[in-house]
C-alpha cells in the first residue's frame, strides 16, 4: 500500500462561533491552521487531501486554491459537524484505503504523529488507528475504508466517535509525544494555549517524559536527566536582569532529553540527530554539543553552554562541583595522553563557561 492511497479529510465547517474569530485562519506565525495542517500531511507524505468547508467557505477555497488540496463545500454545515464527516467521507477516491479525519480546530498535530498512525496502520491490519498521549486516545483516527458505508448510513447521533466505538475490537492506539493530539481551539484562551505551547518549539515536560519512554530510556539515565534539568533551569534564573533572551523551554527539553541516545557511540550527535528527526532542530542543537564545546570568551552565552557545564555538574543524579567531576577522570587517566587532553579541554570549557556567568551577573558562580 502506497501514501496515495492515505488520504486526509480536514473538517473546517463551523461558524467558529465561540472562538470570535474563525478559527482555520488563526495565525500561528505566518500560517494560518488550515496551512499549518495541510503542510504537515504533506511532509508526511499524504498528499490526497480533502478539506470540508461551510461556513466562510469561499474564502476558504480562495485560501487554499494553490495549496494542491480538495477542497469542497459542506452547504448542510449549519446541521452540524456529522454532515460535514459525510460530505468528506463521500469525496474520498474509489482507490483510498484508509483516511485521518482532522477538525480544523485541532491544528498542531506533528509530522511524526501522522507518520507513527501510517506505520502502525500498515502493520497491523487493524482498521481504526488512534494516537495516544499518555494513556488518553486523540485526534486524529485513521479510519479504514472498510467502515467508509457504515459512516454513510449512519443518522449522525453521537457523531463519529459513537460510530467507531462500536467497532472498538478492531482498533489499536499508538503511543505517541505529542500533546498537540488533546489541544483543540473552542475559545480564544484555547488558541493562546496553543499558540504559546507553538512558540516555545520545544516539547513540555509531559512530552518529554513520553520521549523517554517511548525510547526506552533506562531509569538511571532518566533520574539524571532530571537533575540536570533542575541544574539547568538554576543556571538560566541566575541570568535573569542581565539582557540575555534565552529560550528556556528548549533548554529544559534538552537537559531532559540530553542523554535519550545514551548507549550509542556519540551519543550527544545521535541525541541531536533524534530531536531533528522528530521536529525539534533547536533542542537537538543543543544537545549536540554537551559532551564537548567549544566556548568564545568573547560571545554571549548560550542554552549550549548552559547545558554543557548543567551535565558536568551532575554526577548520576547528585549534584557535584567541577573539581570532583574532573580529578578522578584526570588521574584515572594521567598516563594516556590523548584521554588526558580532551578531560583537560572540558573541564576548561567549563571553567570557561563558569567564568562567561560570573562576568555576566557579577556574583560568583555557587554551583561548581
Amino acid at each position: 500500500m502506497t501514501n496515495t492511497s492515505i488520504a486526509a479529510i480536514i473538517i473546517s465547517g463551523g461558524y467558529s462561533s465561540r472562538m470570535g474569530s474563525f478559527k482555520p485562519f488563526l495565525k500561528f506565525g505566518k500560517k494560518s491552521a488550515i496551512e499549518i495542517i495541510i503542510d504537515t500531511y504533506k511532509s508526511a507524505g499524504i498528499s490526497n487531501i480533502i478539506v470540508v468547508a461551510g461556513y466562510k467557505g469561499s474564502e476558504v477555497a480562495e485560501k487554499l486554491r494553490d495549496s494542491g488540496t480538495t477542497c469542497i463545500q459542506n452547504e448542510n454545515f449549519a446541521k452540524g459537524m456529522f454532515t460535514s464527516v459525510i460530505k468528506g467521507v463521500k469525496a474520498l477516491d474509489a482507490n483510498v484505503s484508509a483516511f485521518f479525519m482532522q477538525p480544523v480546530d485541532i491544528p498542531l498535530v506533528k509530522k511524526n504523529t501522522i507518520e507513527a498512525l501510517k506505520n502502525k496502520y500498515l502493520e497491523s491490519g487493524k482498521g481504526i488507528t488512534y494516537p495516544d498521549f499518555c494513556g488518553t486516545t486523540g485526534h486524529p483516527p485513521l479510519i479504514d475504508c472498510k467502515y467508509r458505508e457504515a459512516i454513510l448510513i449512519s443518522n449522525g447521533e453521537g457523531g463519529l466517535k459513537r460510530i467507531l466505538r462500536e467497532y472498538s475490537y478492531d482498533s489499536i492506539s499508538v503511543p505517541v509525544f505529542d500533546k498537540a493530539i488533546l489541544m483543540d481551539m473552542d475559545i480564544k484562551e484555547d488558541f493562546e494555549k496553543l499558540l504559546e505551547y507553538a512558540n516555545a518549539a520545544a516539547p513540555d515536560m509531559e512530552e518529554c517524559c513520553s520521549i523517554l519512554d517511548i525510547y526506552k530510556v533506562p531509569e538511571n539515565i532518566i533520574r539524571h536527566c532530571r537533575k540536570v534539568a533542575e541544574v539547568s533551569v538554576e543556571i538560566f534564573h541566575s541570568l535573569d536582569n542581565t539582557g540575555y533572551q534565552l529560550n528556556e523551554c528548549a533548554l529544559k527539553a534538552a537537559a531532559m532529553l540530553h542523554d535519550i541516545a545514551r548507549k550509542e557511540k556519540n551519543h550527544a550527535r545521535a541525541g541531536e540527530k533524534i530531536m531533528q528527526e522528530i521536529g525539534y532542530g533547536k533542542v537537538g542543537s543543543i544537545i549536540g554539543s554537551h559532551t564537548d564545546i567549544e566556548v568564545d570568551d568573547k560571545e554571549r552565552i548560550t542554552e549550549g553552554e548552559i547545558l554543557y557545564l548543567a551535565d558536568k555538574l551532575v554526577k548520576e543524579d547528585k549534584a557535584i562541583s567541577i573539581e570532583e567531576r574532573f580529578n578522578q577522570s584526570l588521574n584515572k587517566y594521567k598516563n594516556n595522553p590523548e584521554l588526558l587532553k580532551k578531560i583537560v579541554n572540558r573541564r576548561n570549557a567549563a571553567y570557561k563557561i563558569i567564568k562567561k556567568i560570573e562576568t555576566a551577573t557579577g556574583k560568583g558562580f555557587i554551583n561548581g
